[in-house]
């Protein structure tokens, strides 16, 4: 060549998985949360049959090591995840590539890039994550050190054209492939002497004599004439560590494998740099240009690419998880995701809850009822349509499964078709069978679940899943509507105790989790048939609408508060002792981590008010007291069964009819013994 080139570099194009961004949403919402502190990343390049001049980052740049696919090198880099989008472009970018090009010379000076060669194959990441619109915002930048140009003494010429070749590929295959990103191939001719050196061998102790027969060998990624943009980095460390070389000639040898894994094609640049350059004052390039081949970033919208279950489970759990990042860092979302919850009841209460429980994360829910979808449905059970009605033979507890699904793909729901056998409802023998089926499944459905809800719109129909759930050790959360009044309430637990009392506290009482009553212990009487005789406005449930949502986000919210107490169902309840605080102000009840626990909730839309009563176990209850749960326990089948040939077994049992026989005797007085007139004489 007559006048000499300047030689000019491949820059670096960044090819990003989407498995980048989905790894980088999660980090955010579960771990970084409102930090946007530097975070280390990894990519990778290869050099066999490259395509481009590519740096590609997936899901494993996030890895605490750097794990290159196979026939790749490392890169080291950052990733800096801005939480607005105004962070992101007011950023002094100057300054940021200024401040990585400073690391890169500190780990070229310390000696740092002679023994991990990866660090000189920089980059990093100006990103900003939109997770509701699953759009990111992001910039790669490759920083490099603004040296002095680099002449080029002659054409590139392939490794092939060499007279020593084989001996030079021999000594190259010596390297194991993590190795050969960086190294020095000495190969004198003459001596007919050529091996593979690494950095910190041929540079630490540098020999100006042998240099005159070193290849400074690099894992060239690039397709073109030109060398890759990392050679810059590799001739900045190498003029650094051995200054005497600046003016003379050097030969740089970009390692190129074919799909055959050949050396062949590699090419060999003659390059000088004939000015020193003062490293104290250097300036920095390496921002990568975007698809338009202009200075700018570039965004990606994963909401296309992503599969639509799981784009509607991120942003499911988007909101739940934003609660952490500031307001509840304690909570426990995974808890919820794994509490599986069965719903006796799919109608006005059991479609709210479901929703409910969908909305706070709840992934597992089982809807158990016998009725099919009317007319009058829809307006007020939300998981049904017109359509479910005018088909006509669509059931609740299915349809109502089918249309969470719609609502969450990623949910597991399932209904079964069933009546719930109640005390003092007669079961004549052809449908025995029948009913022990039912049974079978209610058990076998109750085990499988964690939570039990009470949805019914009977009271006996509540007494089965009160009493299984006490036998089997389940939370039971209960919810009643009146016409504007609801109770919301969770039994107490039947599960030994473990760790400490409940502590006492001034002015307030306390009772032990599992000394709290259940729906029935308030009562003195066996639930009859209420569903006999019934006109029809005592067929309907008539309440004032907004009644059922209020009682089913209460009794949703319950079952969260107490999901995070680490005593769960045997998390005590506190209410105001009313005769130590006549003369004293009322104290504060304890809180968990979403505020306090009360047994109970009875409100009423006539006042918007709420009481929070706390009640007992009552020794005898016909639903969760020690009798009635023996019983089941050694008979069964056959113990339920005479339940519901008649409610009076039950208040035998448990002693009931003796309290109703003492009753009657105090109340039934002779008139005659009382003076029933008005004067006061």
């Amino acid at each position: 060549m007559s006048d000499k080139k300047i030689l000019q570099f491949a820059p670096f194009e960044s090819f990003v998985s989407p498995t980048f961004w989905h790894k980088l949403a999660e980090l955010k919402l579960d771990y970084d949360r409102l930090s946007d502190t530097a975070r280390s990343i990894f990519g990778h390049y290869t050099n066999r049959k490259a395509s481009g001049c590519l740096l590609e980052v997936d899901y494993s740049a996030y890895n605490s090591e750097a794990q290159p696919p196979k026939f790749s090198h490392a890169a080291v880099g950052h990733i800096y995840n801005k939480n607005t989008i105004e962070e992101f472009k007011t950023l002094d970018k100057t300054a940021l590539l200024a401040d990585e090009g400073r690391q890169l010379l500190a780990d070229m000076s310390s000696g740092r890039a002679l023994n991990d060669a990866s660090l000189l194959t920089r980059f990093f990441v100006l990103s900003f994550a939109d997770l509701k619109c699953h759009s990111y915002y992001y910039w790669f930048a490759f920083p490099c050190p603004l040296t002095p140009i680099l002449q080029l003494l002659n054409d590139p010429i392939k490794l092939k054209a060499l007279p020593n070749c084989d001996a030079c590929v021999d000594a190259i295959r010596t390297l194991p492939a993590e190795a050969q990103n960086f190294f020095v191939l000495y190969a004198d001719e003459g001596a007919n002497v050529c091996e593979a050196r690494s950095l910190s061998a041929a540079l630490s102790q540098f020999d100006e004599q042998q240099a005159e027969h070193y290849y400074y060998c690099f894992a060239d990624p690039s397709e073109y004439e030109n060398p890759a943009w990392l050679m810059r980095n590799y001739v900045a460390l190498l003029l650094q560590q051995c200054p005497t070389l600046v003016g003379k000639p050097l030969k740089f040898l970009g390692l190129r494998y074919d799909q055959q894994l050949q050396l062949d094609n590699s090419l060999i640049w003659h390059v000088s740099q004939a000015e020193a350059c003062n490293y104290a004052q250097l300036q920095f390039v390496g921002w990568e240009a975007n698809r338009n081949g202009k200075m700018g970033p570039r965004m990606a919208n994963m909401r296309d690419s992503m599969d639509p279950a799981k784009l509607a489970e991120n942003s499911i759990n988007l909101n739940l998880k934003l609660m952490k990042w500031r307001l509840v860092p304690d909570l426990n979302l995974n808890i919820l995701a794994e509490t599986k919850c069965l719903l006796f009841g799919a109608g006005t209460l059991g479609c709210a809850v479901a929703r409910n429980l969908l909305s706070w994360g709840f992934k597992h829910i089982t809807l158990l009822d016998s009725g099919k979808v009317g007319y009058s449905n829809p307006v007020r059970q939300s998981l049904y349509t017109h359509a479910d009605a005018v088909a006509g033979n669509r059931m609740k507890a299915s349809t109502a499964a089918a249309h969470l699904l719609e609502i969450n793909p990623s949910a597991v729901t399932k209904g079964y078709v069933l009546e719930i056998p109640m005390p003092g409802h007669t079961i004549g023998e052809a449908l025995r069978a029948q009913t022990t089926q039912h049974l079978q499944l209610i058990e076998q459905q109750l085990q499988a679940h964690d939570v039990i809800f009470l949805l019914t719109d009977s009271r006996e129909s509540r007494w089965l899943p009160t009493l299984l759930g006490a036998a089997h050790e389940k939370i039971v959360i209960n919810a009643a509507l009146g016409f504007d009044s609801y109770l919301v309430m969770r039994h107490g637990g039947t599960r030994e105790p473990v760790g400490d009392s409940p502590k006492d506290i001034a002015g307030l009482k306390c009772i032990a989790g599992q000394q709290l009553g259940c729906y029935f212990c308030n009562d003195v009487t066996a639930p009859g048939n209420s569903l006999k005789d019934r006109t029809l406005d005592q067929q309907c449930t008539v309440t004032r609408p907004g009644v059922s949502n209020i009682a089913a986000s209460y009794a949703v919210e319950l079952l969260v508060a107490l999901l995070q107490h680490p005593q769960r169902e045997l998390a005590p309840a506190y209410y105001a002792n009313s005769r130590a605080g006549q003369h004293l102000e009322t104290p504060q009840l304890p809180e968990g981590l979403l505020g306090i626990l009360p047994h109970s909730i009875r409100g009423m839309l006539c006042n918007y008010e709420n009481i929070l009563p706390a009640t007992q176990k009552f020794a005898q209850c016909i639903a969760c007291s020690q009798r009635v749960l023996a019983a089941y326990r050694s008979e069964g089948h056959e113990f339920l069964f005479k339940t519901f040939e008649t409610a009076k077994y039950l208040e035998d049992l448990t002693g009931i009819s003796e309290f109703k026989r003492l009753n009657s005797e105090i109340i039934e007085f002779d008139d005659d013994q009382f003076d029933m007139s008005e004067n006061e004489d």
